[in-house]
């Protein structure tokens, strides 16, 4: 039987992506992981809707990083963020 995933957080109220996206950035630490991810979820992704969606993603986990959250993702979701985006997100104190 296949993996299936239900996500029932939110109830679909999150742009198009977001959820790919974070999944996405979660794995960020074991490339192969990412890679396969990004693959799976291209078709969503890599549309226009979808970037959005995993930038709403980004800036969430951005958010924790700053409350002291993800310190060994920290670097990779803003590396992320600046191949989105083309700009380096700010980075606080």
């Amino acid at each position: 039987m296949p993996l299936t995933l239900l996500d029932w957080e939110r109830w679909g109220r999150v742009p198009v992506g977001y959820d790919p996206g974070l999944l996405h950035a979660y794995s960020l630490r074991v490339p192969l992981v990412a890679t396969r991810i990004r693959s799976q979820f291209a078709s969503v992704l890599d549309i226009p809707a979808g970037r959005i969606g995993e930038l709403a993603a980004l800036a969430e986990m951005l958010q924790a990083v700053a409350r002291g959250f993800y310190p060994k993702l920290a670097p990779l979701l803003l590396i992320r963020a600046e191949e989105l985006t083309g700009v380096r997100p700010p980075v606080s104190a």
